[in-house]
């Protein structure tokens, strides 16, 4: 299997910037994640990785930082990378990167996500 290459857009890296400023371990738990993802194109079952659905349908989500139980979610313990690979051209595409909440607003809002 062929390793894939890498493009980032412009979003995901505004989004790194961000996450830096808040945490700088997190950018190291991303760039791991993504040369496993660049080597196997496939990642461990811890990542949690998945096809979105509805108007994300296409895309993938793997966790970096899951919200420990009877926490709530926030900036640096919910962090997740969406992103998508182009078969054709062999290409990881890195879309976003950031929280439930940041990148998904109002899908999460019921009562029992914030307990």
């Amino acid at each position: 299997m062929k390793k894939l290459k890498f493009k980032p857009r412009d979003t995901f890296n505004i989004d790194l910037k961000r996450l830096a400023s808040l945490d700088r371990t997190i950018i190291s738990e991303i760039r791991s994640a993504i040369d496993i993802l660049l080597e196997d194109q496939k990642l461990p079952e811890e990542f949690d990785d998945h096809e979105l659905k509805r108007r994300m349908a296409g895309y993938h989500e793997f966790h970096i930082r899951d919200t420990p139980v009877g926490k709530v979610p926030n900036d640096v313990n919910d962090i997740l990378v969406i992103y998508t690979i182009d078969k054709d051209e062999l290409i990881l595409i890195a879309i976003r990167a950031g929280s439930h909440l940041r990148l998904f607003p109002g899908q999460n809002s019921s009562v029992s996500f914030y307990k």
